[in-house]
């Protein structure tokens, strides 16, 4: 738990620096543009003085899809980082601290908008976290982080991942105990379990089940 702890604190004195700055920019060094492109990877935000940690965009912010769709965050749109399942935040990262973070406003603004189905917003998620150069097993955990863990609207709201789809994620071909064990080292040892059970996926960490 300290690096949790650690990754927490950390959290929060960038939050209280970014209360201070008048403008922060939000950057992504190494894009792929194989899976999208962005209309800016050093996007310009400016923090609002509530210190809730919600930043204003000073500028519009496009991603291109590898399927040629525009999602567009516009400028002045605020948007709070609540992308990332709070759990995950202490071994993952902050939601403007890492290489994610342009897919992390993208997210924000295609959620709160809800324009388009859950799954759309969440796989837009997954594709501007590789166009962004994020490692793909690290987009591929996030990617089920939000998929499982975030809240639902319109059809299929009962819907979870399959086995199957949880493997080609990760990358591994064996089964699913596999996928547990990866969980577990990118948790730091929690215990993590994986098992699909009436075609949906339960994943149990350190005895807390979420099915």
């Amino acid at each position: 738990m300290k690096l949790l702890k650690l990754s927490l604190l950390l959290f929060t004195l960038f939050f209280s620096s970014m209360a201070y700055a008048k403008t922060v920019t939000l950057s992504v060094t190494h894009p792929n543009a194989r899976y999208g492109v962005f209309s800016t990877y050093d996007l310009k935000v400016e923090p609002l003085k509530d210190k809730s940690g919600r930043v204003r965009l000073l500028e519009e912010l496009v991603f291109i899809d590898r399927h040629g769709k525009k999602w567009t965050a516009p400028k002045g749109y605020v948007v709070d980082g609540a992308t990332i399942p709070k759990f995950f935040q202490g071994f993952i990262g902050t939601p403007y601290g890492g290489q994610y973070v342009l897919a992390s406003v993208i997210h924000d603004v295609a959620y709160d908008q809800k324009k388009v189905s859950w799954q759309e917003v969440h796989q837009v998620f997954y594709d501007a976290m590789l166009a962004s150069g994020v490692e793909a097993r690290k987009a591929s955990i996030m990617y089920m982080a939000v998929y499982e863990g975030a809240p639902r609207w319109g059809k299929d709201t009962n819907k979870h991942l399959s086995g199957k789809k949880i493997l080609n994620l990760v990358g591994v071909d064996k089964d699913l105990k596999e996928v547990g064990n990866l969980l577990g080292n990118m948790l730091q040892g929690f215990n993590v379990q994986v098992e699909e059970k009436n075609r949906g996926m339960v994943v149990t960490v350190g005895g807390i089940s979420k099915q």
